[in-house]
């Protein structure tokens, strides 16, 4: 068990007690919701869950957290900042991952919203796949502390934990973006699952529900992202209060 201080990388002193699945912030810093994730809610979405119980939490969500002082400032924009925190835990081999979804629709841009990300402590995959005509496109992003990315429109996606730590991470989306789970719960989950061998080393599995599509996997960082990577490398919170113009495209 850890106490995981993340406060450098997301610009609001924050740490994560993982003995009490505890996420401690300042006093002036209010949280709008919090949610966690058991395994209950997932259990069909993992390769073999049978064993464990259905209280098992697997991640929790805190999604709109500011500072009293920039409350206002972001709400005026209307734009959250979240956080969400994995566990790594293992179910049966396999590694916690986030439920997964696709963003609703931008009635602005006629085009489903986008997201920012800023990973903030641990190590993990974020798992990316869209269906391009009868390819169904994958792309498996690694990535470390210090990552700053988009989740690209019409992408489906979720977050794995590989490490042995919690894997933390922020992002920046637009208030009332909507998920949609419904896919990913009729598939019982991603493409790929994430696997720890023998040899501890992370390994992938194809989900037999999408063998109807022709599967292009793309294993990439980061740095070598197939999309146009619009954030800048600078604490998202931070970046978003001195230069909210900066984010326009995720509105």
């Amino acid at each position: 068990m850890m106490k995981v201080d993340f406060s450098k990388r997301s610009s609001i002193p924050s740490v994560f007690d993982s003995e009490t699945n505890q996420l401690h912030v300042p006093s002036d810093v209010t949280i709008d919701e919090i949610g966690t994730r058991f395994l209950k809610d997932m259990r069909t979405l993992f390769l073999d869950a049978d064993g464990y119980e259905d209280d098992l939490p697997l991640y929790f969500m805190y999604n709109g957290i500011y500072r009293e002082k920039h409350k206002d400032f972001f709400k005026s924009h209307n734009m959250k900042y979240e956080y969400t925190v994995l566990l790594d835990t293992l179910i049966n081999g396999e590694f916690i991952k986030a439920h997964g979804h696709i963003h609703g629709f931008n009635e602005v841009k006629k085009a489903r919203h986008i997201e920012a990300y800023e990973i903030l402590s641990g190590e993990g995959y974020f798992e990316l796949f869209k269906y391009e005509g009868d390819v169904l496109q994958v792309v498996m992003i690694k990535t470390k502390p210090g990552d700053y990315f988009i989740v690209p429109s019409d992408y489906y996606h979720l977050s794995i934990n590989t490490g042995n730590e919690p894997f933390i991470f922020g992002d920046l989306i637009i208030e009332g973006a909507n998920n949609d789970y419904s896919h990913l719960k009729e598939k019982n989950g991603a493409p790929l699952y994430a696997l720890k061998n023998s040899d501890g080393q992370v390994v992938f599995r194809e989900n037999t529900a999408y063998k109807d599509s022709v599967i292009e996997i793309i294993h990439t960082t980061v740095d070598e992202l197939p999309w146009d990577n619009s954030v800048d490398p600078i604490p998202l919170y931070a970046h978003f209060i001195t230069n909210p113009e900066k984010f326009d495209y995720l509105k």
